[in-house]
């Protein structure tokens, strides 16, 4: 086995906001519990917005009207848009470094509001040889089309490749495929996995 490709997820991997997640800066920005937010965040309709049938904006009214909160506060989920999210730029030039030796790719299961931000807003161009949207396939980590959907795409066996995301049940979905995977909790921890896989080849 020789490693050709690495998978990043986006959101707690790459992205990440001041309060530590998205549905507790939502809250902060709306000024209603964190476990109220949680709950939209875990609920079916969220997972029917990933998948792409629902947009974000429809995701947000959803979740305001749940909330009892008026139209006009979605200019507060907007700022949190535009101000609360941020990539980690160290991260980014770890991958552009894995890049020179191994495919990339990113895997994220998103809305449709992801591709105007990774074009116009962080600069991803050259990042990865591949981006996969949950909401432009129509799948979603971790049901196992998506993952061998990414494959594909990259032209790659599923034990030629590693996949880091930062969610178990993702981590769970890939290793049933037979993909090398591992929880995602900071640089130096996934660097040295990265290591300790390649060097098993």
């Amino acid at each position: 086995m020789t490693i050709r490709a690495i998978i990043w997820d986006l959101e707690g991997v790459l992205l990440h906001t001041p309060d530590g997640n998205v549905p507790t800066s939502i809250a902060r920005r709306l000024n209603v519990p964190a476990e109220k937010v949680y709950e939209s965040f875990n609920s079916e309709f969220m997972d029917r917005v990933d998948i792409g049938e629902f947009t974000q904006d429809e995701f947000w009214n959803r979740m305001l009207d749940v909330l009892g909160l008026p139209c006009e506060d979605k200019r507060h989920l907007l700022d949190f848009i535009n101000q609360d999210f941020f990539i980690d730029t160290e991260l980014v030039s770890d991958i552009l470094n894995y890049h020179k030796q191994y495919k990339t790719a990113l895997l994220s299961n998103f809305s449709n509001a992801l591709r105007p931000m990774l074009n116009d807003r962080w600069r991803m161009d050259g990042t990865f040889d591949e981006i996969v949207i949950s909401s432009e396939v129509h799948m979603i980590k971790p049901h196992p089309e998506i993952y061998r959907y990414t494959l594909q795409k990259l032209g790659c066996a599923a034990d030629e490749t590693i996949f880091i995301d930062d969610r178990k049940i993702n981590i769970d979905g890939a290793q049933a495929i037979g993909m090398h995977a591992f929880q995602y909790t900071n640089r130096s921890d996934m660097n040295r996995k990265i290591q300790e896989i390649v060097s098993q080849g």
